[in-house]
Formats: C-alpha cells, structure tokens, sequence
C-alpha cells in the first residue's frame, strides 16, 4: 500500500462507512420511536401507497358499520313504540270483546268507549311524538338508506310506516267521511250560516263514524267521530275486526323492522370483521419489528463507534509519512 499524503484514501473508507452505519442508526431510532418501518414515501414507494389505500379502507369501514349501529338504535326505538301501540290495540281488543256482550248496561258501553278513544288518542300521540335524532319516525313520513360500505351504492333501505290510527283504518282521516262502502263523501256549503252554532247528525246502518271537515266564513264548525265504536253489541263486533287487522298490520310492519334489524346486526359484524383483517394487513406493511429493529440498532451503534475508531486510525497514518524525513 503506498504511502501518500494529499489523499487519504483509509479516511475517506472509514467515512463512507460512518455515513451508511449513521443512516441505519437514524432509521432504527426513527422506527423504533414512532413504531412504523414506513415514516415516509422514501422508505417504501409501495408499501407506503397500498398502506395508504388500506388506511382509507378501514376508516370508511368503521364509518359504514356506526352508520349500521345509529339505524340499529333508530330501529330500537321504532320496536318500543310499536310495542305500546301493539299492547294499546290488544287492551282495545279486549274492550270490544267485553262491549259485545249484552250482559253490559248502555252506561257500561259508554265507559268502555272512553277508554277506546284514549286509547286512540294515545296511539295518535306515539306515532306523532316518537323521534330519533330530531326526526319522528312513525308518522309515515321517514325513509331513506343507511350507507353500510365504502363504496357508492353500497346501502340498505328502510320504510318506517305510519301507526297513526288513520293509517290503521281505525278512525277516518281529518277532512273526510267514509260510508259503509269506503267511499268518501265531500260537503260543501256557500253563504253565511244563520245561525253561530251548527250540528250536523248523520245516521247510517253501518259501524262507521263521523268525520267532518268544515270550512266556512263565519262561526267555528267542528265534528268529531271515529270509526271503532263499541257503545252497542253490532258495533263491538264489527269493531273487533277492525282492532284484529291493525294488529295484523303493526305485527306485519314490526316483522319487517325485526328482519332489517337483524340484517344490519350481520352488516356491523362483518364490517368490523373485515375492518380487523385490513388492519392486520396494512400492520404488516407499516409496523415496525422490534427484535429486528432493537438489533438493527445495536448493530449500528457497534459500527459507528467502530468507524469513529478506524477514522481516527486513518487520520493519524499520515503522520508515518512525517517520521520518514526527521
């Protein structure tokens, strides 16, 4: 080996070598610290890109499944307040049956009526008082889709139906008589009333009740009727068919929130189970190693302190080429 000395060619080897032991030290410290073998695009084009890609996936993943579980909730207070109204048509059933009976006084009857246009009125509240999140739900007027994947497309529908009493044809909806047939019949009247106070009777052999909408310039008009009566044996009867087929209709609509409720149970659970394996997935992309990393840096740290000490070595070699010419 010659010996010169403009170039020291052992110095610039022992440098080349401190500088590469140097970066490996910097890349263990820097994952072992942050926990992740990819800190930056630099460190691995493509497993950065699909670690990326896999992260987004995930993130509208768990979106998709709380979007499941915020239907899962609405679904749950749909299936109280039809239980109500399933329990206020069951209380009303047996109303009628009891009205049937020709052992009831006519004063009986009409204690047994109040109670049925409570309870009426009590299914006419739930269906236009329960809310989730601001909305009401059961008055006939909420649909829409829940989104459940990551993709556009992806969701589930939903219809919640009316349990207004109308919606039950358990009264006539406001504005409109119906006569026995089912057929609506509309009153019109032009001029100004006689009279500040006007009653309107209407008989009928039928089961149906009264129900009018009055417009007029002038006095108040207002009638009240319903459908369900049971203030006589005929009409109890009657009424019984009526109350079995609103409670066919409730059980009917609460099958159809029970199966949607159970298929966005699945939906959360294969969600999150996809979630988890994408996970592991983008873990074994970007998450550092570290028995592989704590050895990676033991291993530069000897080297460094090594290179210092072969630098140190080099440097002073040029001084032999001084002992030559004392």
């Amino acid at each position: 080996m010659s010996l010169v000395v403009n170039t020291n060619v052992g110095s610039l080897s022992a440098q080349r070598s401190l500088a590469a032991s140097g970066a490996e030290l910097k890349t263990a410290m820097e994952r072992l610290s942050s926990g992740s073998k990819i800190n930056s695009a630099s460190d691995d084009a493509a497993g950065f890109a699909i670690a990326e890609r896999m992260t987004s996936q995930i993130r509208g993943l768990n979106m998709a499944a709380k979007n499941a579980g915020d239907g899962l909730s609405m679904l749950s207070a749909i299936e109280n307040a039809t239980n109500d109204v399933t329990d206020m048509l069951q209380r009303m059933r047996e109303l009628a049956v009891q009205a049937v009976n020709d052992t009831n006084t006519e004063q009986d009857r009409e204690y047994l009526q109040s109670e049925v246009n409570a309870l009426l009125s009590e299914i006419n509240r739930v269906a236009g008082q329960t809310e989730y999140n601001g909305e009401t739900i059961l008055d006939g007027t909420r649909s829409g889709k829940i989104q459940v994947g990551t993709e556009q497309g992806q969701t589930v529908g939903f219809d919640i139906k009316s349990i207004t009493t109308a919606s039950l044809d358990l009264t006539d909806s406001v504005g409109a008589y119906k006569d026995a047939d089912g057929n609506t019949v509309n009153a019109a009247a032009d001029g100004q009333p006689p009279t500040s106070a006007v009653s309107f009777e209407a008989h009928s052999g039928g089961t149906d009740g009264l129900a009018w909408t009055n417009s007029v310039t002038g006095p108040e008009v207002s009638a009240q009727g319903s459908t369900i009566s049971v203030l006589n044996a005929a009409d109890a009867s009657a009424a019984l068919g009526k109350i079995a087929d609103a409670i066919e209709q409730v059980a009917g609509d609460r099958a159809g929130y029970g199966a949607l409720q159970n298929r966005l149970e699945y939906t959360v659970s294969n969600l999150m189970n996809v979630s988890e394996f994408t996970s592991a997935a983008k873990s074994r992309i970007e998450d550092a190693d570290f028995a592989v990393e704590s050895a990676r840096l033991a291993k530069a740290q000897v080297l460094q302190q090594s290179g210092t000490a072969m630098l140190a070595q080099a440097n002073a070699s040029s001084q032999l080429a001084l002992s030559l010419i004392r």
